[in-house]
């Protein structure tokens, strides 16, 4: 049975009338989970699903670990390596950690990482796998092959360091026989004599590795990182992560919300912020997602030594999870996440409660707003729920209560006023009654506090290198002082992400004194004001009265983009019941003449039929069809109508799909005047466009090297490098190096360069 099922069970069973009135007149976490937990039936109903949940985990495989370990050894054996390091991968995941199958998994692709020259690759591997249980008589070969590593990466130094780790082992190593000994240790002058070779050849590049080494600090441009947040951020000592122009403050009416304290420009940053935990999302990203980091994992995933769903990219990501992980292990095992949603998140913030020695952090998560005032008390019941049978799970299936020490791990580190649960340690059910409290108030708090993690997708149209880009949810974060931000639906900043890093920027000046704005989800741009307005309270439980809530105008910004064209003015005619519709351009009333509904049936109905050209390949077809839709929604369409806009998009895909790169570019400049409309000149829907077209003109000028001197060439050519500057402009203000679309636009404006120096 999903947890959902179990919950509407519940709701059926056990939520009375009483219950309810109960719950609405005693709004605290302690009373409400005091309640639930409580109830016999309802403790009896989680536990028996704790319980088949249980029978139905998945557990490591040693038969499949060993299956793909041999796999494995013959794809290197063919010198297959890509394909060996995937077997070796899948072979961890399901190996035994205690037993050495994982270590022995990881030991073999770091020798195929070996030979394919990633040598950074390769001694992660090595890393990992002398810290897992890999058997002490084959730890020689490990410090071999990182010595090998370090002398191809020319770094001597560690190199001798490795290799005086292996004599020893081999020198101490009982099992290995004379003549092999007496190989190795000839193995080992070699490999001494090289290096001490190279010291003499290259004495300037040691004394620079020496420097790195003494200093012992962090290089952010060789990390997972592509920021170093202490270059990006002047250090705030009264807000934590924010800009230095950034203060909290509060009121009754605004609650706490952010002011700048001195004139902010367009394009600052104004945080830099990782979270204080995130849960990555059950999607398509999942299995190639660092769940420590939220970094993408190439071919170096390290598997969880005790589950087979979470990877990491790297040994240190894998060796600090664990101080979090030991104890939602289990929970992956059980497939328990994937179905309670956000109560995943709330979770994990206690366990990184637990273990944090920030205290100023940990206080600034408790303080976020909860809104248990204004829930429903079935959803607070069900919520209580859900936070119950996460400390049932816990306290049955994990050492979580015997490890840690309540009043040292929590309860000191909360400051006074904020502690509202009481626990007597001596008390079992004191105990489970205050892990559930908090578990439920970071609930409640994610649920109005919770940040989307995207990142953004590339598809590619069929037959063509073009890319398409488009913001995907990966994970659910939360960032403390990044929430203290109020909502408007025309917002002051945009967030871009690095990783886990929250990136904040101010997209409009903003004068000392006044608010800055984040929106939280419902943009007016994006979403019409009654949609707007309903998501926010659903979620968040308050009205919106932002300028675009309340400005006649603004609220019916986005009815321009699905509207019919004013007779009298060509603007565009309001929806209406009655057989007049107004313009919101001249304000003049027009009569929707039943031809145009008509000729509109009719565009509908040819671009449907393009469609059904396009998936029998009968391109050609399709355009013709295309074109005709086009000429009658542009005749009686708002100019900017997002059925134009598609069309003209349509349009330019089925010419890129053909190669008609040239033919594709008038469609996409007039798509890109319509997304300038409605998403604004200096948005990311504007620089996504920009970079699709850039992918586009850049493939007509790599195909037709050749026409360099002709006009048209030369024209694309001067064409492409104003759009690049343009959208490079664009990405300076509202992201950074860090952005992916940043990064495209960058290669191809060298890429340019490049054929412009053909030229």
């Amino acid at each position: 049975m999903q947890w959902q099922s179990l919950l509407e069970s519940i709701n059926r069973k056990v939520i009375t009338p009483s219950l309810t009135r109960e719950v609405d007149n005693n709004r605290n976490e302690n009373k409400i989970i005091s309640l639930i937990g409580s109830d016999s039936t309802i403790n009896e109903l989680i536990i028996s699903w704790l319980e088949k949940q249980n029978k139905m985990k998945i557990t490591k495989c040693t038969d499949q670990a060993k299956r793909l370990k041999d796999k494995g050894n013959l794809f290197f054996k063919e010198k297959n390596y890509i394909a060996s390091i995937e077997s070796y991968t899948e072979s961890a995941k399901y190996a035994d950690f205690n037993n050495g199958d994982y270590s022995i998994a990881l030991a073999n692709r770091s020798a195929a990482f070996f030979f394919m020259s990633k040598y950074e690759q390769c001694l992660e591997d090595i890393a990992v796998v002398i810290e897992s249980n890999y058997p002490k008589k084959l730890k020689y070969k490990l410090h071999l092959r990182a010595t090998q590593c370090y002398i191809k990466l020319h770094k001597f130094h560690q190199a001798t360091k490795e290799l005086s780790e292996a004599e020893k082992l081999i020198i101490n190593n009982e099992d290995i026989s004379k003549s092999s000994r007496e190989n190795l240790m000839t193995q080992i002058d070699n490999l001494s004599s090289q290096i001490t070779e190279e010291l003499k050849n290259n004495s300037e590049d040691i004394l620079n590795e020496e420097k790195i080494i003494n200093n012992n600090n962090i290089n952010y441009n060789n990390s997972k990182y592509l920021i170093n947040p202490n270059e990006l951020l002047v250090p705030n000592i009264n807000f934590p992560s924010a800009s230095f122009k950034l203060t909290r403050k509060h009121s009754p009416t605004r609650g706490r919300h952010i002011v700048a304290n001195e004139d902010i420009k367009k394009g600052d940053v104004l945080f830099v912020e990782k979270p204080f935990a995130f849960v990555p999302l059950d999607n398509a990203t999942s299995d190639i997602l660092c769940t420590h980091c939220c970094g993408l994992i190439i071919d170096s995933a390290i598997p969880c030594r005790s589950c087979s769903s979470v990877l990491y990219c790297c040994r240190e990501c894998w060796m600090k999870s664990w101080s979090y992980h030991q104890w939602e292990c289990s929970g992956y095992q059980f497939e328990i996440w994937k179905q309670i949603g956000i109560a995943h998140l709330a979770l994990k913030s206690l366990l990184i409660s637990v273990e944090t020695d920030d205290i100023t952090r940990f206080n600034d998560v408790e303080e976020l707003v909860t809104n248990i005032d204004k829930l429903n008390p079935e959803d607070l019941i069900l919520y209580s729920v859900t936070a119950l049978m996460l400390t049932l799970y816990l306290k049955k299936y994990t050492n979580f209560f015997d490890a840690i020490d309540m009043k040292k791990c929590l309860i000191d580190k909360f400051k006074t006023e904020n502690l509202s649960f009481p626990l007597d340690n001596s008390s079992e059910e004191s105990q489970k009654l205050f892990i559930s409290c908090i578990i439920l108030r970071h609930m409640l708090q994610l649920i109005a506090n919770g940040h989307a993690i995207t990142r953004l997708n590339l598809t590619t149209a069929e037959g063509a290198d073009v890319f398409e880009e488009q913001q995907q949810r990966i994970a659910v974060g939360i960032y403390p002082s990044a929430s203290m931000m109020n909502h408007s639906c025309d917002p002051t900043i945009i967030t871009t992400f690095s990783n886990d890093y929250l990136i904040v920027k101010a997209i409009k000046d903003v004068l000392t004194g006044e608010e800055v704005f984040n929106c939280y989800g419902p943009h007016f741009r994006r979403m019409p004001f009654d949609e707007r307005q309903k998501s926010l309270k659903d979620q968040y439980r308050f009205d919106c009265k932002c300028k675009p809530c309340t400005d006649p105008t603004l609220k019916q910004f986005l009815d321009r983009f699905d509207a019919v064209q004013c007779p009298k003015c060509s603007g565009p005619l309001e929806k209406s019941t009655t057989h007049l519709s107004r313009c919101l351009d001249c304000n003049v009333s027009s009569k929707i003449d039943i031809k145009v509904q008509t000729e509109l049936k009719t565009a509908n109905d040819l671009f449907a039929s393009a469609q059904d050209y396009l998936q029998i390949g009968k391109n050609k077809d399709a355009i013709d069809y295309l074109k005709h839709c086009l000429n009658i929604r542009q005749k009686w369409l708002y100019k900017y109508h997002d059925d134009i806009a598609i069309t003209l998009d349509t349009l330019a895909k089925v010419n890129i799909m053909m190669g008609n790169w040239l033919d594709s570019m008038p469609y996409l400049e007039k798509s890109l005047t319509v997304i300038e409309i409605k998403f604004g000149n200096e948005s990311i829907e504007v620089a996504n466009e920009i970079n699709k077209i850039t992918d586009v003109s850049l493939q007509y000028l790599q195909h037709n090297n050749d026409k360099f001197k002709s006009s048209i060439y030369k024209d694309t050519l001067k064409n492409s490098q104003d759009l690049i500057d343009r959208g490079e402009k664009i990405m300076n203000i509202i992201a950074g190096p860090w952005n992916e679309v940043y990064q495209e636009l960058i290669n191809k404006k060298n890429e340019l360069l490049r054929l412009q120096c053909h030229e």
